[in-house]
């Protein structure tokens, strides 16, 4: 089954809802459209121990998330940032904790209890959380690794 594109709908959310809570490593546990779950060394989301950066969260996403024959896979670093305690020198473009899905958007087919993760054509710089009525576009960080300050 691919992972990466299950056919999905565009949907235009505006209303607010609690917001996503990333937890301490390794973080709430993602299944597959199966129901299985899925490894966190493909998709984890978990909270930044920094501190100071508490509040901040980490989406690790194995990339690309289904084999793609000669493609190397490479980890991506995706940041939920609500309270703005990352440098933006450190990201590709600016977290936006109300969203909407991008046109193309399709659910990767991976979810938790609370929210589902989509993929739109803007991958390379957002991935999108969503959950109720809310998104989140999470963008990509410029490395894996954002030091501590």
């Amino acid at each position: 089954m691919n992972r990466r594109l299950v056919v999905g709908v565009i949907v235009l959310l505006a209303a607010c809802a609690a917001p996503v809570d990333t937890e301490p490593y390794p973080g709430v546990p993602w299944v597959d459209a199966q129901g299985e779950a899925v490894d966190p060394e493909i998709l984890a989301l978990y909270s930044d121990d920094c501190p100071g950066r508490e509040s901040a969260g980490f989406l690790d996403v194995m990339w690309p998330l289904d084999d793609v024959p000669g493609v190397e896979p490479e980890m991506r670093r995706y940041v939920r940032d609500p309270d703005s305690v990352i440098p933006t020198s450190q990201l590709l473009a600016p977290y936006d904790r109300a969203s909407s899905l991008p046109r193309g958007a399709l659910f990767a087919g991976l979810d938790t209890p609370d929210y589902q993760l989509w993929i739109g054509p803007d991958s390379d710089i957002y991935v999108y959380l969503v959950y109720g009525s809310r998104v989140e576009a999470l963008p990509r960080a410029l490395d894996e690794t954002i030091p501590c300050p």
